[in-house]
């Protein structure tokens, strides 16, 4: 896949994190490593639903992305919940691999603590 195609994925990526966490799992293969774990597939999609449950009005918004090479892509963005408040804001950079069209790799830095569902 080129950069075009990486940039697409990530834009699916957000949507389906704002709107779909079964489709967002499904960006994923089924061996991705996450933060250093394979989670598999029934796994990450029950995190996102704890996540979704904690926060099911929480918001990823990407502000900048950064393709390096052809595999490989950095997100930086900021994860919001109104119902933490209004002015609630958690900043996020995420390195993702990606071959064959799926996320094999999510390298995810943030504050895990102040992440719905994580704490």
């Amino acid at each position: 896949m080129g950069v075009s195609e990486n940039q697409a994925l990530v834009e699916r990526w957000a949507a389906t994190y704002n709107d779909d966490v079964e489709a967002l799992v499904a960006l994923y293969a089924p061996d991705a490593m996450l933060m250093g774990a394979v989670l598999g597939p029934v796994k990450l999609l029950r995190l996102e639903q704890r996540v979704l449950a904690a926060a099911p009005r929480r918001h990823l918004k990407v502000e900048r992305t950064h393709p390096s090479g052809d595999d490989v892509i950095v997100v930086e963005g900021v994860l919001t919940d109104p119902d933490q408040g209004e002015d609630w804001k958690l900043p996020f950079c995420v390195v993702l691999t990606i071959a064959d069209g799926k996320v094999v790799r999510d390298d995810t830095y943030t504050d895990f603590s102040r992440w719905p569902g994580f704490s």
